[in-house]
């Protein structure tokens, strides 16, 4: 759900940027009155005519003389206005609070993903009349928002294995996991008015095109030198297609090319074709590194300083360098009670649920080899990698991606249920004079 949070806060990010201070104060001093009262909260006037403006600054000036009346466009806007109010308190009655860390931590992100500073960021804004308080509110009002929502889908939500398997059967998956490739193409044109000898120049060519991307030759290069295709600018990169993409006259090879490969000439009347598979992706081809690994962790306490910690786990390094068993150790110092019985021994483990400091110890380290002691947040550590092995993780990120792909759809209708549910129950009086019937004239008063 990050995504979609994320992806909540940049639509409204855009539009903030056309927003005006000193426009939202003038309306907010013009317009403080109620458009509706929503159970214990209200919608002000103000709000509707910020909602307004920040709609038609999205539009362009074609778009603006082709959407319908005002009046429909604030009905809607107070619509929403509405649910929002409703979703807010439901959230506050609940005890959801976003906390300053998470709302500056969304902002760094997206001043990071616009290529600016903070600072930069925060005078970008204020070129535009909108405070740096009133982004991060924003932010914060759209991440409870999505939090609630969270919270009371996910309590209705489920999906069972049998949903997966099921789902896995459906054409829309077959074509939401097939692979696509990225493939290299070299065209030698064969020049029919250049004689008998042009088809055995151009073959030859090919012969020794072939023989050096299998040799290693970047194909880019060669593509840009000998390639008579509209792609030969480019290196010759057809890039990522699907398996129904690809040009029937090579796409049976390339389906059965590993990467890196390059398939015997092909010649067509376009001239002779060379194709390399460069790259393969997707969830039936995912694999993985894990790696069988033993570790001793040593803490402080009340009753072992830091430094007396420090020294011990140097103690116990040396005594392993002297050939002492990094299980009888781990048996009878290691602090950690779900191994230590056990030799200090983890098992296979990708290491995706260990601290940064951790993985990098075990990326960095030699197989039966323990390396230097290291800390982390727990304490001091010995690690030994014993075995490394990459796994075919495709059954499991196939069925990550069908889970997935399933919470997404059920995610949405759950929502519109769940949004439709709390307003049916919520008290909302609209006040006269912003009543969708009253709305004409109501807005030649609020705007």
């Amino acid at each position: 759900m990050k995504l979609t949070l994320r992806s909540r806060c940049t639509r409204w990010l855009s539009v903030c940027l056309a927003l005006t201070t000193a426009s939202v104060l003038a309306e907010v001093e013009r317009l403080d009155s109620i458009a509706a009262v929503v159970n214990d909260d209200v919608v002000l006037l103000s709000e509707l005519n910020e909602r307004y403006e920040s709609f038609r600054a999205q539009l362009t000036p074609t778009q603006l003389r082709q959407i319908p009346d005002q009046s429909a466009i604030l009905s809607q806007i107070l619509e929403r206005l509405i649910v929002e109010s409703i979703q807010l308190q439901e959230a506050e009655l609940r005890g959801i609070v976003i906390d300053d860390e998470e709302v500056n931590e969304t902002a760094r992100n997206y001043a990071a993903e616009q290529n600016m500073t903070v600072e930069q960021l925060q005078e970008a804004l204020q070129s535009e009349g909108v405070t740096y308080e009133m982004f991060l509110a924003e932010i914060r009002r759209q991440m409870t928002l999505s939090r609630i929502q969270q919270i009371m889908v996910n309590r209705r939500l489920y999906v069972s294995q049998r949903d997966i398997e099921d789902f896995r059967k459906s054409p829309y998956f077959q074509e939401l996991a097939s692979e696509e490739y990225r493939i290299g193409h070299i065209l030698l044109a064969i020049d029919d008015n250049a004689g008998p000898g042009a088809e055995t120049r151009a073959k030859d060519a090919a012969e020794f095109l072939v023989n050096e991307l299998r040799g290693g030759t970047p194909l880019s290069g060669l593509a840009v030198n000998y390639s008579a295709s509209n792609t030969a600018l480019e290196g010759g990169d057809l890039g990522w297609r699907k398996a129904s993409q690809i040009p029937s006259l090579f796409s049976d090879q390339i389906l059965e090319m590993e990467v890196g490969e390059v398939a015997e000439p092909i010649q067509n009347s376009l001239g002779i074709h060379i194709v390399q598979l460069l790259e393969k992706r997707g969830a039936s081809t995912t694999t993985g590194e894990s790696s069988l690994i033993r570790h001793i962790l040593v803490s402080p306490s009340a009753i072992r300083s830091e430094e007396e910690t420090a020294d011990l786990i140097h103690e116990l390094k040396q005594r392993m360098d002297d050939g002492e068993s990094f299980a009888v150790l781990a048996e009878e110092y290691s602090d950690d009670p779900s191994s230590a019985l056990a030799g200090g021994d983890l098992g296979w483990n990708n290491g995706e649920n260990f601290v940064p400091e951790f993985q990098a110890a075990m990326a960095e380290a030699e197989i039966g080899v323990v390396p230097e002691p290291f800390q982390t947040e727990y304490g001091w550590h010995l690690l030994e990698v014993q075995d490394r092995r990459v796994e075919d993780l495709s059954e499991d990120a196939l069925n990550d991606l069908a889970l997935r792909a399933i919470y997404e759809r059920r995610f949405d209708e759950l929502l519109q249920s769940w949004i439709k549910e709390v307003r049916d129950e919520a008290f909302v009086q609209i006040l006269a004079g912003t009543a969708p019937s009253e709305q004409e004239s109501a807005s030649d008063s609020i705007f």
